[in-house]
């Protein structure tokens, strides 16, 4: 059964890439369209190299967000240019201002034990602010979605992840704060995050050609009460989207979004312009996680850096031979500041 819902993934994914690549060629062109493709065979080859860019491959990234920039503006730029920006918003209730936001649908009870430290660790830096995780039972006490949008999601049409999306920008639009992807785990103080309108993991340094470019990462966003607006009007950019659509062009869709609202709306480029660089070392973690652990390495890490991106879609040794592992010591509790 797991490998016949394997298949049947696999040639719906082959499925909608082949539909993707034919709507973008219709607003740009075929060839540009299949460079996007193979781009994104690119991007699949390297999140199994340890993401090495060979530079023909970077290239082709850079191309491809040119083209679907391209692609975005053709599709959405009447509904940007004729959008109001300035959105008038409900105060915050006083119990919910500056929570911590944070989403595991099953419940942590259900999560992997990577999942259930990181959230622990988040828990232990929060200091006096609360800490809310979003469930499957619990969101609707928070935020409410279209009927439509819920109604694509039970077909089947819209992932949990795209509704994870929506999800984290309609808790910022109405409340702010700060959303956290729940494999984020905290090695620091992170009341930093919450002294600025605007907040994203930012590494301008970052190198890969992606098209946030180091300057945003959707799994981190925050903003003060008076800030909400932008991520309302993220939130109905991508509204607006899946109104429209019944699949994902691209798998950074959001980001691609974010950038088109940012050309359009000078003072959301502003926003997101200000934010302060930070946490510079975010992906340096996962990638010794399976490492044995090593004292002066981690005190390098942790340096300049509190917030690190894990996943749960891996699994990492707890030790070598009989030697504990920066997991090993993460599981249990002792990945930590001396």
């Amino acid at each position: 059964m797991g490998a016949h819902n394997s298949i049947r993934r696999y040639l719906h994914r082959i499925g909608e890439e082949i539909r993707s690549t034919a709507e973008i060629a219709k607003l740009t062109s075929w060839p540009a369209a299949v460079e996007t493709l193979i781009a994104k065979a690119d991007i699949q080859i390297m999140c199994r190299n340890g993401y090495a860019e060979p530079p023909n491959a970077r290239r082709r990234l850079i191309r491809k967000h040119e083209t679907l920039l391209k692609y975005f503006e053709k599709r959405y730029g009447d509904f940007a240019s004729g959008y109001r920006y300035k959105v008038n918003l409900p105060a915050v209730p006083e119990e919910l201002k500056g929570c911590i936001w944070l989403c595991w649908w099953q419940g942590l009870d259900h999560a992997p034990r990577i999942v259930q430290r990181c959230v622990e660790s988040i828990r232990e830096y929060a200091g006096d602010r609360r800490v809310i995780v979003i469930t499957e039972d619990n969101y609707r006490d928070y935020v409410t979605f279209p009927d439509w949008m819920m109604r694509k999601y039970h077909e089947g049409t819209i992932a949990r992840t795209h509704l994870s999306d929506l999800l984290r920008l309609s808790l910022l639009a109405q409340y702010g704060g700060l959303w956290l992807d729940a494999t984020f785990y905290c090695a620091g103080d992170i009341e930093d995050c919450f002294g600025q309108p605007l907040f994203s993991i930012k590494r301008p340094e970052y190198l890969h050609a992606s098209v946030a470019q180091g300057y945003f990462a959707n799994y981190s966003f925050g903003c003060d009460a008076d800030h909400r607006w932008i991520f309302a009007v993220i939130r109905d950019f991508l509204l607006e989207y899946w109104r429209t659509n019944d699949f994902m062009v691209d798998y950074l869709f959001l980001d691609y979004l974010i950038v088109l609202v940012q050309r359009h709306c000078t003072a959301v480029k502003e926003a997101f312009a200000a934010i302060t660089p930070n946490n510079p070392q975010c992906d340096d973690l996962f990638k010794c996680l399976g490492d044995v652990f090593n004292e002066r390495h981690w005190e390098s890490l942790i340096a300049d850096t509190s917030l690190f991106k894990l996943t749960w879609k891996q699994e990492f040794p707890t030790e070598i031979n009989g030697v504990e592992t920066y997991y090993g010591r993460l599981l249990n509790g002792n990945l930590r500041r001396n």
